[in-house]
């Protein structure tokens, strides 16, 4: 059974309770104890400064087999390239490997193009093993149209293959239809893949602002590595100011102030290479409309048990 298949069959919210594990898991030959959760991988190497490419002359020799299965399928090209795609991590293949292909002409023509989106298709719904299927997303993103992507779904809603998936959503949706796609995602992906998703939303919406406020920073990697994000794409400080003004349903604010918490307390226990408060340049104003917020409004201020501890932090800068 491929990836795709099985992930298809399975309830997404699974996922982030453990709840299965991918059919190649057995293949990842990790140490006795040793646990990767799914995303982390590549979340952890693109927040490192270690150098994760290949050597050009590797990308330009599997993007020339890929060519090769792309334009002249064989059952000789399909082993190769599939013994190259689990050889090697998809986060070090993927970007050089479509640069590779564009450079082929493989995205010129509309045959050429189609054959490689075939390629791709295969790779990512027929694949059996993670890192083909990766990079078959990511193929996709050269070679696709808008309608692949909504077919990417079931494996954009786990935490292993979000990261590719949104980059081909980024590459193929318009700015709306992306915006709904990805929101669509953040609800099922609590970990890696929410991370990724954060990143690439358009904040010129009011209401995407508004969610990353509310349900943003939730995740199961930690706090600070969505708070800055969520505080300054989201308009915190701006927000914060509304809640002084009352614009909101006590409903509504209730979601926000609890977002509100999630935010400050992720900026200030920030884990190393994470951004903190000082990180954050409306930090001044937010504490100020926050600290305003609780004395005007104590019933909310009591309804998180963080409001205190976060107060006692911000006094620094108040």
């Amino acid at each position: 059974m491929s990836i795709y298949e099985f992930l298809k069959e399975k309830d997404p919210k699974e996922f982030a309770a453990g709840g299965y594990q991918l059919p190649d898991s057995g293949d990842l030959h990790l140490r006795a104890g040793e646990v990767w959760v799914p995303g982390a991988f590549e979340g952890i190497l693109l927040r490192t400064d270690s150098r994760i490419k290949q050597h050009v002359l590797i990308n330009y020799h599997i993007a020339n087999v890929v060519k090769k299965q792309a334009l002249y399928p064989s059952e000789a090209h399909a082993a190769k390239l599939n013994k190259f795609l689990t050889k090697y991590s998809a986060i070090s293949l993927a970007d050089p490997l479509c640069s590779i292909c564009v450079a082929f002409k493989l995205t010129r023509s509309t045959e050429k193009k189609a054959a490689l989106r075939r390629l791709a298709l295969d790779l990512a719904l027929r694949g059996e093993k993670r890192e083909p299927v990766k990079i078959g997303i990511a193929l996709l993103g050269i070679s696709g149209t808008p309608d692949d992507v909504e077919l990417l779904k079931p494996l954009g809603v786990h935490d292993e293959f979000t990261l590719y998936v949104v980059g081909t959503a980024v590459r193929l949706l318009n700015t709306t239809a992306r915006n709904s796609y990805l929101l669509d995602l953040a609800e099922n992906v609590h970990g890696w893949g929410k991370i990724s998703i954060l990143y690439e939303l358009d904040y010129t919406d009011p209401e995407v602002c508004l969610w990353a406020i509310k349900h943003g920073c939730e995740n199961t990697v930690g706090l600070s590595y969505l708070s800055n994000v969520c505080a300054t794409k989201g308009k915190m400080a701006v927000v914060l100011s509304e809640m002084l003004e009352d614009r909101f349903s006590p409903e509504e604010e209730q979601a926000l102030f609890r977002g509100i918490c999630d935010i400050f307390t992720g900026l200030l226990n920030p884990e190393e290479k994470n951004d903190g408060l000082s990180n954050y340049a409306d930090a001044r104003i937010a504490a100020k409309h926050f600290n305003a917020l609780c004395e005007r409004k104590p019933d909310l201020a009591t309804s998180d048990v963080r409001t205190e501890n976060i107060r006692s932090g911000l006094r620094f800068i108040l």
